[in-house]
C-alpha cells in the first residue's frame, strides 16, 4: 500500500545522515547533496524524500479562474539554483515575481513541511507510487481554508539515477508538474487541468538531455496543486531512484 510518512517515521525505518532538520530551511535545491543521505530498505520499498510548501488560496497563482493546459511556462535548463526558470507569462500564471515563489521558502507567503512517498516494487526492475487522492498535507499549514482538503501546495525532491539503456518513467496527475533529468526538462504539463499522462522513454531522449547508458544523472521533480477540486499523483518508473 502507498502511504506517507513524516521524516520522523523515514529516520526509524532507513538510515539517514542529517536531512529533516534542514530540508525546510531555505536552502537551494543544489545543496541536497550535501544533506541527505539514505539507505533503501531491502523489502521492495524506496523511500523518497519531498519537501511540501503549502500556499494560501489567495496566492495569485492559486485557485482563481485558471484552468487548462499550460506547457511552456519554465525554461529547457534548470536554473543554476536547481530550480525551474520561469520562463515568461502565460494565462495560468501571473510573472517572474509569483512564479519564483513556488520552490523557495518564504515566511509568511508558505510554509515547508517535509513528507516522505514509498515507492514500491510492483514487478521485478518497477517501481510505482499511486495516490488519485492525493493530499498529503491536510490539515497542516495553513490548513484546509475552509476546503475539504488542502488543494493549494508545490512539491519537488532532487534525486540521482543510474542511466541503463530502455530505462523509462510515467507520471500520471495534476496540476503542474516538471522532470528534469541531467538539468534538462524531460516532462512539461504545466497548467491547471485534469489527469495529464506523459511517459518518457530515456533512450529515445538521450541526446537531447545530454546522457549515456551506464553513467549517473540527477533527476529533479517539481509539482504543484493549484485548483479545487482533486489531485492525483501516481508516477512508475524503472529508473532505480536514490537520494543524493
Amino acid at each position: 500500500m502507498m502511504k506517507f510518512n513524516n521524516i520522523k517515521a523515514l529516520l526509524l525505518s532507513l538510515v539517514l545522515f542529517p536531512c529533516a532538520s534542514t530540508l525546510a530551511e531555505e536552502i537551494s535545491p543544489g545543496d541536497f547533496d550535501e544533506l541527505c543521505r539514505c539507505i533503501d530498505p531491502s523489502n521492495g520499498v524506496r523511500q523518497i524524500p519531498v519537501l511540501i510548501r503549502d500556499f494560501k488560496q489567495s496566492h495569485p497563482d492559486f485557485e482563481g479562474g485558471i484552468f487548462g493546459y499550460d506547457k511552456g511556462i519554465v525554461e529547457k535548463d534548470i536554473g543554476a539554483d536547481g530550480r525551474p526558470v520561469y520562463a515568461g507569462k502565460t494565462y495560468t500564471t501571473h510573472g517572474k515575481e509569483t512564479f519564483d515563489q513556488w520552490y523557495k521558502s518564504i515566511p509568511g507567503l508558505n510554509l515547508p513541511i517535509n513528507k516522505t512517498l514509498e515507492m514500491e516494487e510492483v514487478e521485478p526492475g518497477l517501481y510505482r507510487f499511486t495516490d488519485f487522492d492525493f493530499f498529503p498535507i491536510d490539515g497542516e499549514g495553513f490548513g484546509n481554508e475552509g476546503f475539504t482538503h488542502n488543494y493549494h501546495f508545490t512539491l519537488e525532491t532532487h534525486l540521482k539515477f543510474f542511466y541503463v539503456e530502455g530505462g523509462q518513467f510515467t507520471f500520471n496527475g495534476d496540476d503542474d508538474l516538471w522532470i528534469y533529468i541531467n538539468g534538462k526538462l524531460a516532462i512539461d504539463i504545466g497548467g491547471v487541468h485534469g489527469r495529464e499522462t506523459k511517459t518518457v522513454q530515456l533512450d529515445t531522449l538521450a541526446e537531447e538531455l545530454g546522457i549515456e547508458p551506464n553513467n549517473t544523472y540527477s533527476f529533479d521533480l517539481f509539482f504543484a496543486e493549484r485548483h479545487s477540486t482533486e489531485s492525483a499523483f501516481q508516477f512508475e518508473t524503472t529508473f532505480e531512484l536514490q537520494c543524493l
